[in-house]
């Protein structure tokens, strides 16, 4: 923690690929000092910047921050961040922004919110992607957002940061994911099996964990009517397709709707 890392990095990923939550456990299991902030919640400049310098100065104490911090322009913002390094003795650690770019269940298009944050004010940005070098600190800036790089890069000339790149779950992986959830009543193969055929369903038109966990949770109970009547054991895969099937091809209708409820 001792060494300068990239000064910023920005991962990038469809919706539910992990970013966020590698992050977070990775920076916890760590022990590393970070502050994460939410660029859609907190939409100007000002709230952003204030909610920085807050986390910041809770951060290492481990209590919440309660006297208000007022900071209107980004000079004044590395200044207070100087202090709250110096305060907090994290001279000599690297100290991780964490900024999530990610949309969640925002309704407005992806482009506009990377446009909004882009123009949030022409320096933000920029300053954002070199603030190491304008604190003289050892920070790092994490830009975690579910579209590209160019699609935020300022018109004018900026440091560019170091890209990566989180792909999207094969249906491999999201069996295996989707599988540790099953009910304690019923045993594993049974509810991999259902796994499996849910994913053949819905994995063409629908690859976002949570919507497929939802999904998942929201039809099984159907899938199991033949098992709790009697009609059907565990393994008749057949009776229990022929089942769900038409339940199945009515929810491929109202996928992310939430009307099959």
């Amino acid at each position: 923690r001792q060494q300068f890392s990239f000064p910023s990095i920005f991962i990038y990923g469809h919706t539910s690929s992990g970013k966020t939550y590698v992050m977070q456990t990775l920076l916890t299991t760590l022990q590393l000092p970070h502050v994460f902030v939410n660029c859609v919640e907190y939409f100007t400049s000002r709230l952003l910047l204030e909610e920085i310098l807050i986390q910041l100065q809770s951060c290492s104490s481990g209590t919440e921050q309660t006297s208000p911090v007022h900071c209107d322009t980004l000079n004044d913002f590395v200044r207070l961040f100087k202090q709250a390094v110096a305060s907090r003795e994290l001279q000599d650690q690297t100290l991780y922004i964490v900024s999530n770019f990610i949309l969640m269940s925002s309704p407005i298009p992806a482009k506009r919110v990377a446009e909004q944050l882009r123009e949030m004010e022409a320096n933000i940005l920029p300053a954002f992607l070199r603030l190491q070098e304008l604190t003289d600190r050892n920070v790092t800036v994490v830009l975690l957002s579910e579209i590209v790089w160019e699609l935020f890069r300022p018109n004018m000339g900026c440091f560019e940061p170091f890209t990566m790149y989180f792909p999207d779950y094969s249906i491999g992986h999201l069996q295996k994911i989707l599988s540790q959830n099953h009910p304690p009543e019923y045993s594993a193969d049974f509810y991999a099996a259902y796994i499996n055929i849910l994913l053949g369903v819905f994995y063409m038109v629908c690859r976002d964990l949570k919507e497929l966990r939802h999904l998942a949770a929201l039809n099984f109970a159907k899938y199991c009517e033949p098992v709790v009547r009697g009609e059907a054991n565990e393994r008749d895969t057949r009776k229990l397709w022929k089942n769900i099937e038409p339940h199945l091809k009515k929810a491929m209708q109202t996928v992310y709707l939430r009307e099959i409820s």
